[in-house]
Parts: C-alpha cells; sequence; structure tokens
C-alpha cells in the first residue's frame, strides 16, 4: 500500500465513521438524524478522499467527493450561524483543484464506464447541493429523505466505475453505503420520522 492508497483509506474510515455515528445515533433516537459531529467527520474524509482522487489524477473521483467536502463545511457554518461568505475563499480553492485535475490528466477509462461514473458524480454531487438548499431553508444542518434515495442510486453508479477501476479504496468506500443508508431510509418511514439535528 503506497502512501496515496493510506491517505484514501483513512478518508473513507472517516466516511464509515460518519454514516455509523449517525446510524447509531438514529437507532437509539428511533428515527433519522444528524448528530453534531456528523459535518466534521464528513469534511475530514472530504479533504482526505479528495487528495487521494487528486493525486490518482482521477476527475471522477474528484468531481464526485468536492461537492461534499463543500457543503459539509457549509453545513458546519449553519449550525455555527455565522457569515456563509467565508467560505468564497475555500470554494475558489476547490474549485481550482478540481480545474486542474481535469486538465492535468483524467483517465476516465473507456467512454460507457466515464459516462457510469459522470452519471454517478452528477447524482452525487445533486445529493450535496440538495441537502444544503434544504437545510438553508429550514434553518439547521437536515438530510431529507431524497438525500439518502440520491445518495444510494449514485453510489451504484460510483460503485461500477470504481469497479472498472480496480480501485479497492473506492469500491469499499461506495459499497459501505448501502446498508446503513437503507436503514436510515426504513426509519425515515416510520410515522413520526423527520430528518433533524439533535
Amino acid at each position: 500500500m503506497t502512501w496515496v492508497d493510506a491517505i484514501g483509506v483513512v478518508g473513507q474510515g472517516f466516511f464509515g465513521a460518519r454514516v455509523i455515528y449517525q446510524w447509531v445515533a438514529s437507532e437509539r433516537a428511533g428515527q433519522a438524524i444528524v448528530p453534531r459531529g456528523y459535518w466534521g467527520l464528513s469534511l475530514t474524509g472530504g479533504v482526505l478522499v479528495l487528495t487521494y482522487a487528486v493525486c490518482k489524477h482521477d476527475a471522477v473521483y474528484v468531481m464526485s467527493v468536492l461537492p461534499g467536502a463543500v457543503i459539509a463545511y457549509l453545513n458546519m457554518r449553519i449550525r455555527r450561524k455565522s457569515s456563509r461568505w467565508k467560505l468564497v475563499p475555500w470554494a475558489v480553492a476547490f474549485l481550482a483543484l478540481v480545474v486542474w485535475a481535469a486538465w492535468r490528466r483524467p483517465p476516465l477509462g473507456t467512454p460507457l464506464w466515464a459516462v457510469i461514473g459522470l452519471i454517478g458524480t452528477v447524482l452525487w454531487g445533486t445529493r450535496h447541493v440538495f441537502q444544503w438548499w434544504v437545510s438553508e431553508r429550514k434553518g439547521v444542518p437536515t438530510l431529507p429523505v431524497s438525500f439518502y434515495l440520491i445518495s444510494l442510486v449514485g453510489s451504484l453508479f460510483l460503485l461500477a466505475y470504481a469497479c472498472s477501476k480496480a480501485d479497492p479504496v473506492m469500491i469499499v468506500g461506495y459499497a459501505f453505503n448501502f446498508v446503513p443508508y437503507t436503514r436510515l431510509l426504513l426509519l425515515l418511514r416510520t410515522p413520526t420520522a423527520a430528518a433533524r439535528s439533535s
């Protein structure tokens, strides 16, 4: 295992910890909730996996991870009720990173797998934008039902793309999502369920 792979594994570990933390907290509450540490784990995992993606020169991975890292930061700002304009320098830096990674060498593989990866990336990114929009309207970070539905479909496409590249770091990351996200969807379907922050 190279140091780049180690960064990816640690980043996926933070993502896994985030999902397990939310899952356990939701099981205890009897409904899907967003515990306080969720966004910090998301941001840390996002930065580490983004570093992995950039080092792998894979534009699909970069584009799939970048929105989540930015939105995790925005959700932390919503929770603290502070100005969102402080994000602008970070957003510009992340955008520059995406452009650099895509320009440098985007090894997307065969056209079919590139399309599958890009569809997964669009879905994976859309879930974050939609989640942020809902959170802004409510004034509190929340994960709506659609977040989990889009996550499952996006995970399926990105898992297929990762399998086509035989990338164990990303395969484990996307495959892991199915069990907890399905369970959280079931919790959201209970009569008293509403995604909320604790």
